[in-house]
């Protein structure tokens, strides 16, 4: 992963514009470089691994020398968090300590009121709760105190409060959220095409002007999504949209995460330059702080471009279109995108679903967030900020899971004794670990992953040779190529080519082919 430049408008979190121009990514030869070389500088026998660039998949980790079966390589505590909405009162809030047969008995705020007017009447309406006074008094010190905890509480509350509302309310049309005798909001950006000869082509007096993405480069791409963005916020479109129930536990985690911003802001490391800062992040186990480092989140590579790119290719060569199938796509016409946006023509466009998820769940924070902010000293949310955190956390994000062992791999399975499948764990809800990120995928995994607590620990499920990349697998492996890779390019955006995949595709094909 490589990340963002940093423009005025890539700017997410307050106070936090010099540390991210300080841990800003060097180049990929030069990271390489840097990591091999700071890697000789650990005590390999409590940290076997380092990060290093992988040609076409961004960054990744790899072991620094010989590592056996059972080996705890790494370990990781979260940034932020979100318990899900079906067991948001059997989980606690803070170590997620699961009960499936009766709630934790401390409520995050327990409000008496019967006013449903009362400003305050909303707080009881988040259903959060804590397994132990310890594990509430904890979350109360991270979040910076009673104050801001419980302007926390009262975002989060609010959310609920717009749930409610929302679904008691009857929908309004499309239609609603145009109004006759806008102006049309042109971009931030000269309005030019790219020609398969590289020359540019001037757009900026011709409305009907439109442009294939595929000419774009990701950061003309960026601006003109910013665009569409700016005319999302200016008009309020997709207000009437209510994300479903997994958007809105990503809402939930990014709202955690913008709360924690001014409590974490202070605990930087002395160092923020890229190599040293890294390697200190890495390094650092789960033991020594119980939320991972702010400036860690600043090292995730946004996937904003690369979320909508594929929904632009899904749009082309969706399994319904013209009879095709994701192995064996319909070829069908590009989709094309305007430069001149209005409105009208973003809600009316085919690509507008492509905005729709994370407008509904903007428009559900922005709501809840100027609720909470009459009460409560909360900072400017734009959808910049939103953006920054949202397409972060999109595919970076790990599962919380009782029991909480990765019992996919057999010798995990036989070693927890847990007697269950990956079919009845309970998925509790979803965190992201920042400085675990650098795991790619391989549906033949070397390292599995087991939760202690809030902790992270990714564990060796066979010997690994020194210089060998360690992989995990994001999901089940049981499935078929076709299924895994299937999910794989819905919810992270790639089709997966590790070894077990190329083997088990030729294999398909070879018997296709008989």
């Amino acid at each position: 992963m490589s990340a963002p430049s940093i423009s005025s408008r890539g700017i997410l979190l307050p106070g936090l514009v010099t540390a991210a121009q300080k841990v800003a990514e060097p180049a990929a030869d030069r990271e390489s470089q840097t990591t091999d070389a700071q890697s000789n500088t650990l005590d390999t026998s409590l940290f076997p691994i380092c990060i290093r660039h992988v040609a076409g998949r961004g960054r990744g980790f790899f072991a620094t020398r010989d590592i056996q079966p059972g080996e705890t390589v790494f370990s990781a505590m979260p940034l932020a968090w979100a318990i899900s909405e079906d067991w948001m009162k059997n989980t606690c809030w803070w170590c997620f300590a699961y009960n499936s047969r009766r709630g934790h008995p401390i409520k995050a705020m327990d409000v008496d009121t019967t006013s449903s007017k009362s400003p305050r009447s909303f707080s009881n309406r988040y259903k959060g709760v804590f397994c132990s006074p310890e594990c509430h008094h904890t979350a109360i010190s991270a979040h910076g105190g009673q104050e801001k905890w419980d302007s926390y509480l009262a975002l989060l509350a609010g959310m609920e409060y717009e749930i409610q509302q929302h679904s008691s309310r009857k929908p309004s049309s499309n239609k609603d959220q145009t109004r006759p005798g806008l102006c049309p909001s042109t971009i931030g950006l000269e309005p030019t095409l790219l020609s398969e000869s590289g020359e540019k082509r001037l757009a900026s007096n011709d409305v009907d002007a439109d442009f294939d993405p595929d000419d774009l480069t990701d950061d003309q791409l960026e601006e003109w999504i910013s665009a569409v963005w700016d005319t999302i916020e200016d008009h309020g479109l997709f207000s009437d949209y209510m994300p479903g129930s997994g958007e809105r536990e990503l809402t939930r985690l990014i709202a955690n995460q913008l709360c924690l911003c001014d409590a974490l802001s202070s605990d930087r490391g002395s160092d923020a330059s890229a190599g040293g800062w890294r390697t200190e992040m890495v390094a650092k186990s789960a033991a020594d702080r119980n939320i991972a480092p702010l400036e860690a989140l600043f090292h995730v590579k946004s996937n904003e471009t690369e979320v909508f790119r594929a929904s632009i290719r899904h749009m082309q060569l969706g399994p319904t279109s013209l009879g095709g199938s994701v192995s064996a796509p319909a070829t069908i016409a590009p989709i094309r995108l305007p430069w001149y946006l209005t409105p009208s023509l973003i809600l009316q466009s085919s690509w507008s679903s492509s905005f729709q998820a994370a407008g509904g769940s903007y428009s559900l924070l922005s709501r809840a967030w100027k609720r909470a902010a009459r009460r409560h000293k909360l900072g400017v949310l734009d959808h910049a900020r939103f953006r920054g955190v949202y397409y972060r956390e999109k595919a970076n994000s790990f599962g919380i899971w009782d029991p909480p062992t990765d019992v996919l791999q057999p010798a995990v399975l036989a070693a927890s004794n847990l007697g269950v499948s990956y079919d009845e764990r309970e998925w509790v809800g979803f965190s992201i670990y920042p400085t675990a990120v650098y795991f790619n995928h391989s549906c033949a995994p070397n390292v599995s992953k087991t939760r202690h607590g809030r902790a992270m620990s990714f564990v060796s499920n066979r010997k690994v040779q020194r210089g060998e990349e360690l992989f995990i697998s994001y999901g089940s492996t049981t499935d078929a190529v076709s299924e895994r890779r299937g999910r794989l390019c819905d919810h992270f955006f790639f089709e997966c080519a590790c070894e077990r995949c190329i083997a088990e595709s030729s294999v398909q094909l070879h018997t296709f082919g008989e």
